[in-house]
């Protein structure tokens, strides 16, 4: 059993959720599979009008619920960051080189989001980007070029078309598969406002 976590690197509620999720999949001993996606196709797909698209009205409150959210969970937070929204393929390949390198997916992914919505960054900037990975005590050059691989595109490529092929419809969706590779099934759970119900779905599996 695993999650396959489906988001965009620059999405507020995945920046709420994430460590949620890490305690979470920890507490039943459950691989996180992380798996940013192009959220303007899936979006497209789906038919899921674009935050930066949708009335005033929902704006507005996307705003008072982020920051609500983010004061409860004790996270710092901008709910208007300066660069949101911004082209995600920069972070998201950053993110697949981190997992394709054997390194905790956590700790960049969620630097990169802390960057966006504490830190006023635009993680689609390459000289920020690589100014977060020294930060991280990466070997900059190297993992740049990773970053940039065939293989790291594939990757990103793949999830996208999973999400799409799944129903996958906005970030984060976390989808928890069970069974062996010939009958696997996944379970979707949409929003970081669903992670208590992925943690009983969990317990009913595990405990």
């Amino acid at each position: 059993m695993y999650i396959d976590y489906y988001y965009a690197p620059i999405s507020g509620y995945a920046y709420l959720g994430e460590p949620r999720l890490v305690e979470i999949a920890a507490k039943w001993d459950v691989d996180i599979r992380y798996k940013p996606v192009d959220i303007v196709r899936v979006f497209a797909e789906a038919g899921t009008v674009p935050p930066p698209k949708q009335s005033k009205a929902r704006l507005d409150y996307r705003v008072l619920d982020l920051q609500r959210n983010a004061d409860y969970l004790q996270l710092p937070i901008n709910p208007r960051p300066r660069f949101w929204p911004v082209p995600v393929e920069l972070a998201a390949r950053s993110i697949y080189a981190a997992v394709e390198s054997g390194m905790d997916a956590h700790r960049l992914s969620f630097a990169i989001l802390t960057a966006v919505y504490a830190q006023e960054k635009d993680v689609s900037n390459e000289e920020v980007m690589k100014a977060l990975f020294a930060s991280l005590a990466l070997d900059v050059e190297p993992f740049w070029d990773r970053v940039w691989s065939e293989s790291v595109g594939q990757a990103f490529e793949t999830a996208t078309q999973e999400a799409i092929a799944l129903g996958v419809f906005g970030s984060p969706t976390y989808a928890v598969s069970t069974g062996d590779a010939s009958r696997e099934e996944k379970t979707l759970f949409f929003g970081q406002d669903r992670l208590h119900l992925l943690d009983h779905h969990l317990a009913q599996h595990l405990a």
